[in-house]
């Protein structure tokens, strides 16, 4: 069965999403006294020697590191340093570092003001040594460098959320930072090093509002590219695909019609197998838009990612109950081209891969359950396949004229059949599980 490759899965993608939003806090737990490790039990005695018992230590609200403790060797030395969080009467947040020297904590350098709770602390291999601090606070992002025992700030800004990710494939992470401008739109801008030193790129719009955002990370494009993909809910019912790229010491944004050849010949598209995604008076400009809910995936696990696209005649405008017949294009530098042909039942977790000539032969519809498909002829509504998801717990019997396709943690996944061998759509049982990914 092939296995499906999300953006988050692809080797290239780095770390999720570090919001700047507001997150409910357990406060019955912060009254609790902090439980603390040996090691750190040494460094909280350090900092008391340093700044006296009247302090509060300040924890991250999300993310995976939400101590107040962080160990990390911040300047590539070898040895690990430790950060802590904490604040002292004028509620202002301080940030302390300290080294192990002789088989104990000292405190080497604080810095101060910090006004704000810290929703997130992440780390970005920016440089061959050491790591870049990525602080989200309250309503924006300091970024941060730890040289010759001092913490300098290499950038802040506003931010609705960051991003850590190796964009252009060099080895090294960029910081990917998302605002919105004084006109309420959201933009972009990236952190990188030119190779000499740390640089920001302009703003660049984007389309994509953080908080509906479902999906994103970067991943290989092309044999020769890298670029990051972000996959969004732009209104109610209607998404697209946003692809941004470092070239040149600038953020550029691409969509998916910027790669697709738009030819008006079906007859060319067919003996070619160029994608002829949409055609009439809306040209290319609908291309990126659908109303099917999926992301960017690696289909054929080559390592390259592919774009989803709706094989349709309109665009998507307004959100939609059908089922578009959906296509994966891959871009081999030149052109792009369907990999992957099917339906998405995105309520049930998966996609199932058809042949391309069902496309407008071929309407598929939920079953008696969302994660059950049925699939019919366009013209007679004559049934030719149904999906059923029953749940290993069940009696799997009176599926006995079924055959079992694919199967998850806690349901199998049975295909009948309606037609026989001499039917255009008939599909060989053995090639079932081929057909499906989860997503």
């Amino acid at each position: 069965m092939k296995k499906l490759f999300l953006i988050a899965a692809v080797t290239m993608l780095a770390l999720a999403f570090s919001g700047c939003n507001v997150l409910e806090t357990d406060t019955e737990a912060l009254m609790k006294p902090p439980v603390f490790t040996e090691e750190q039990e040494k460094l909280n005695a350090a900092l008391t020697e340093v700044i006296g018992e009247s302090y509060v230590l300040k924890y991250p609200e999300t993310g995976e590191i939400n101590s107040a403790f962080i160990f990390k060797d911040l300047d590539g030395d070898g040895t690990e340093e430790a950060m802590a969080f904490y604040s002292l009467l004028d509620e202002s947040t301080r940030i302390n570092i300290l080294k192990n020297k002789d088989e104990k904590w000292v405190s080497v350098y604080e810095a101060a003001g910090f006004y704000g709770n810290i929703k997130s602390v992440n780390f970005a291999k920016i440089e061959e040594e050491g790591f870049a601090i990525v602080i989200n606070w309250d309503q924006e992002v300091g970024i941060y460098r730890y040289k010759k025992e001092k913490l300098e700030k290499v950038h802040g800004d506003s931010c609705e959320g960051t991003e850590i990710a190796d964009i252009n494939g060099d080895g090294l992470s960029e910081i990917i930072i998302i605002s919105k401008n004084p006109m309420g739109q959201s933009t972009l801008e990236i952190v990188y090093n030119s190779g000499s030193e740390i640089l920001v790129t302009d703003d660049i719009s984007m389309h994509a509002g953080y908080g509906n955002i479902f999906a994103k990370g970067s991943a290989k494009f092309s044999e020769e590219k890298t670029m990051y993909f972000i996959d969004s809910e732009i209104y109610e019912g209607v998404y697209l695909t946003e692809m941004f790229a470092l070239e040149n010491g600038q953020a550029k944004r691409y969509f998916i019609a910027d790669f697709v050849e738009y030819e008006e010949e079906e007859e060319e598209r067919e003996n070619e197998g160029v994608v002829v995604v949409v055609g009439g008076s809306y040209g290319k400009r609908g291309i990126f838009l659908r109303n099917t809910k999926v992301s960017c995936l690696d289909t054929n696990s080559d390592g390259i990612i592919e774009m989803p696209v709706e094989f349709r005649e309109d665009y998507a405008q307004d959100a939609s109950e059908e089922f578009f017949f959906l296509q994966y294009m891959q871009y081999d530098g030149e052109k792009s081209k369907a990999v992957w042909n099917g339906f998405a039942n995105t309520e049930g977790g998966y996609l199932f891969e058809v042949p391309e000539k069902w496309n407008e032969k071929i309407t598929a519809k939920i079953g008696s359950s969302p994660d059950e498909f049925v699939f019919s002829e366009s013209k007679n509504g004559n049934v030719v396949y149904e999906i059923f998801a029953i749940s290993k717990n069940d009696y799997q019997d009176k599926y006995e004229d079924c055959v079992l396709a694919a199967e998850d943690k806690t349901k199998n996944y049975y295909i009948k059949s309606f037609v026989d061998e001499k039917s255009e759509f008939y599909i060989a049982p053995e090639k079932y599980s081929e057909s499906f990914i989860f997503i």
